[in-house]
């Protein structure tokens, strides 16, 4: 796979704009809770996988949609000033519909989606070769399933919801979001929206190991670096792309997962740095 790491990654997912409400207690059924601070930044499970992989060198095109409105065209300009490659969004008409995200004191994040946001479709005109891909979407198009199918590397999110086939080598998922089901059975469900390609499936929880199977053989990596930090929004999508990253560089599954889960904790931990001097220059002021 080394070859592939001079042609461009296409991320095909949403970029959202987040409303982040800090809570001072956890959620709690009946309960009043007060928050702390309120603002709004880009995220998005496509954003952060970008912006992770456009920060460790790589030149990254944004398969997306935004809307034709202020928030729509502040978010396009923010893309090309960061140096993404953006012919490949779409704008459609209307407004911004923000994705709420209730973050608890202890990093705990609960995330509020309106159904029309989730709905937007995933469109390609043109096609494209010579491409990695990296795919968080449940429902593609025949174009892009197709310039999938040419695709030398595919890595694919492992869909919560209803989805369709794609062809995919790597999935991955979080225990988390299927806590009920075996690695055999993520394995099954994985390899049959994989269209016949997947080679393996990575299962991340957390701080605790991530799991690697082939369909046969469970490998578990330990998370070396643990960090304490009150903001995980997009610690998934940031592994995404440490584990693309370290692919690309021609290193194995294995101790790639063990690189990504390196990266990822670096970034939360600089992330929140970056988070208690703002704060503590505000409060300052």
């Amino acid at each position: 796979m080394k070859d592939g790491s001079e042609g461009r990654i296409v991320v095909i997912g949403h970029v959202n704009h987040d409303r982040i409400w800090r809570l001072t207690e956890p959620l709690r059924a009946g309960g009043r809770i007060l928050w702390s601070s309120r603002n709004t930044r880009l995220g998005g499970g496509g954003y952060f996988t970008a912006r992770r992989l456009r920060d460790l060198g790589h030149p990254v095109a944004i398969l997306s949609n935004l809307m034709t409105d202020d928030h729509g065209d502040r978010a396009m300009a923010d893309l090309d000033a960061l140096g993404f490659d953006t012919s490949l969004m779409t704008r459609l008409p209307g407004d911004t519909d923000f994705a709420d995200i209730l973050l608890d004191p202890m990093g705990e994040r609960t995330i509020l989606s309106n159904e029309r946001r989730l709905s937007r479709e995933f469109v390609l005109t043109a096609p494209v070769s010579d491409a990695t891909f990296y795919v968080n979407a449940p429902i593609l198009p025949d174009t892009i399933l197709t310039a999938l199918h040419q695709a030398r590397l595919v890595v694919s999110q492992l869909p919560l919801r209803r989805a369709a086939p794609r062809p995919a080598d790597i999935m991955i998922g979080s225990k988390a979001d299927v806590p009920a089901k075996s690695i055999n059975d993520c394995w099954s469900l994985a390899s049959a929206l994989a269209d016949g390609r997947l080679r393996h499936l990575v299962m991340t929880d957390g701080p605790q190991a991530i799991s690697i199977y082939d369909g046969t053989r469970e490998i578990t990596v330990a998370i070396e670096q643990q960090v304490a930090v009150r903001d995980t929004i997009g610690a998934g999508d940031s592994f995404s792309g440490g584990l693309i990253h370290a692919l690309l560089s021609g290193i194995e599954i294995v101790e790639a997962a063990r690189i990504a889960a390196v990266l990822t904790a670096q970034w939360l931990a600089s992330r929140e740095q970056q988070t208690v001097a703002m704060t503590t220059e505000k409060t300052a002021l």
